[in-house]
């Protein structure tokens, strides 16, 4: 679950630390009041040396699954400089070019 608490960091290192010390992760969690999953994550993601703070990492995807290819965007904006011309037009260009686009997508694309 991803958080905006800003003690958060501290409190995990300092979970992880209360392990690396000698007690066992069913305790830690019971006296944090987090799953043993949870810190058991925590000890996996923190050098055994130490440290001051664990940060919360956003669970936000790195890109959508039926994302616009690189090559497919590269092709809607040479065409817009080549024609310099309406969404509408620039996908039926596209379309006779054998790109296969939505005309949607190739607005989202010029905004």
């Amino acid at each position: 679950m991803y958080t905006t608490n800003p003690r958060m960091p501290k409190l995990r290192a300092r979970a992880v630390n209360i392990i690396f010390s000698g007690k066992s992760v069913s305790e830690v969690a019971r006296y944090f009041g987090y799953t043993k999953g949870a810190v058991s994550k925590w000890c996996h993601k923190s050098p055994p040396s130490g440290i001051h703070y664990i940060p919360t990492k956003s669970s936000r995807p790195h890109h959508h699954p039926r994302e616009l290819s690189e090559d497919v965007v590269e092709k809607i904006i040479e065409c817009k400089k080549k024609y310099n011309r309406c969404s509408d037009v620039i996908h039926q260009h596209l379309k006779n070019d054998g790109v296969i686009v939505s005309l949607n997508s190739v607005k989202r694309k010029l905004e």
